[in-house]
């Protein structure tokens, strides 16, 4: 199965292996090094002072324990198909319930980040043109990657690649001039705000990785998916760690922390100290690149969620649909990209980015769970993954994940619980619903026809 080139999903068509290493590295890296990196900075300045670089570094075993679920699930034959923790924790606990409430909420966080960063490009493109309205170029921007994502995987990995080498020479550019103007100074004090504003700051910083997970959507287009994957989660989170401790070394290195805290475009005011002439539009083209990586990695991903519970039955079979020429699910990228686009002409993305975080700290919640009871409920699904670390540190990494994604979040879940309380009744109606339509059966009952 994983050297064919297809391989069907259902009855209408067939989703095609062309994504390789390369592709892989692009969705990882583009999804993570995400726009928010070069403004963010400045605000954890405001924090933790000039030890934010020490504060990137000390998130690296958190989100590496986070993503060893990933690594270890995606090696296993789950890792030939997309779905991600849905089959994941559905194949651990042999429950769908579960499974399905931690993708219920994914897919909400994606529909919000679809949203914000279409915005948030919207607002950065009048930078070149002053007179443009952020809406329209947001949902002219979805609109684009919707094609690019609808005409062929091939066609998104490829643009996916370009954008991301624009992105880290640009990146380049910004950083590597600046490691010649750091002052030393302006690291004392390193932690003037003390254990609790260092701390306080990890929890913001660690949302600049989230998002990685979109890359396990990618599986059932991806050649040798259970080898190559592990490995683009390990060396991608790896590099996009490395890539923001030196962004940030420069940043408080060549600006005092206190300057950096009060500015609204950090890296703008870092680079034009030492880039005089086009400092401005080198960091509105690397920001405006970190969107539109971000914007085409993710809505790649919640169209093959839908995909994958539509061939579960959980939800309508025509969401399993596969184009036939072009081999990607057209029906639930088209109901996707909607969604987002309506929430950025109705006004109520605020409501979901309300959610959007909370979420995305509740899949990470759920799956690294289900990483540590692998071992001991599927023995059989352990044993086939390609990476298997030992028991003991599967359950040191899965523990200390859960407890730093509950420490992270529980002031957030204090402020939203009303709003997450909503969007659980709301998907567990879905799914009641689902179930009670037994939509496998239904596709079933309609193949069966068709024949």
């Amino acid at each position: 199965m994983e050297n064919s080139k297809k391989e069907v999903l259902s009855g209408s068509g067939a989703l095609v292996r062309e994504l390789g290493k390369l592709q892989g590295y692009a969705t990882l890296i583009g999804v993570l090094i995400g726009s928010g990196i070069f403004v963010v900075i400045g605000t954890a300045g405001g924090m933790t002072g000039p030890s934010v670089p020490l504060s990137f570094l000390a998130l690296y075993p958190v989100i590496l324990s986070t993503a060893m679920a990933y690594m270890v699930f995606l090696s296993t034959p789950l890792g030939e198909r997309p779905g991600g923790a849905y089959l994941h924790i559905q194949e651990t606990f042999g429950k769908t319930y579960p499974a399905f409430m931690a993708v219920w909420f994914q897919w909400i966080a994606f529909m919000g980040a679809l949203g914000v960063l279409s915005l948030s490009f919207g607002e950065y493109a009048t930078f070149f043109v002053k007179k443009a309205n952020p809406v329209a170029v947001a949902c002219g921007i979805l609109l684009l990657f919707y094609l690019v994502n609808l005409v062929g995987v091939r066609y998104y990995g490829n643009v996916q690649t370009v954008m991301c080498f624009v992105l880290l020479v640009s990146i380049v550019i910004l950083v590597v001039p600046g490691l010649f103007h750091v002052k030393i100074s302006n690291y004392r004090p390193l932690f003037p705000f003390g254990l609790k504003g260092f701390l306080g700051s990890l929890a913001p910083l660690f949302m600049s990785y989230a998002g990685f997970e979109a890359l396990a959507q990618a599986a059932g287009e991806t050649r040798e998916a259970r080898k190559t994957l592990p490995m683009v989660f390990f060396k991608g989170i790896s590099l996009t760690v490395a890539i923001y401790v030196i962004m940030a070394f420069v940043a408080f290195g060549v600006l005092p922390y206190g300057e950096l805290a009060r500015s609204k475009s950090a890296m703008a005011d870092v680079a034009a100290t030492y880039l005089p002439f086009g400092a401005a539009g080198i960091v509105a083209l690397g920001a405006l690149m970190a969107f539109t990586t971000s914007i085409n990695a993710t809505l790649m991903a919640p169209p093959r969620v839908l995909l994958v519970l539509a061939e579960d039955g959980v939800i309508p079979p025509v969401l399993s649909r596969v184009h036939p020429k072009f081999h990607t699910p057209h029906v639930a990228l088209t109901i996707s990209t909607f969604v987002a686009l309506a929430l950025l002409l109705t006004k109520t993305l605020d409501y979901i980015l309300a959610v959007t975080l909370q979420s995305i700290f509740i899949l990470y919640i759920i799956h690294g769970v289900a990483l540590i009871a692998l071992p001991f409920i599927n023995k059989k699904l352990y044993d086939s993954a390609l990476f298997r670390p030992r028991r003991l540190l599967i359950v040191v990494c899965g523990l200390f994940s859960v407890c730093c994604m509950i420490a992270f979040s529980y002031k957030m879940l204090i402020q939203t619980w009303p709003l997450i309380l909503l969007c659980a009744v709301v998907g567990t109606g879905v799914f009641i619903y689902g179930m009670a339509r037994n939509f496998r059966g239904e596709r079933v009952l309609k193949g069966a026809e068709k024949s």
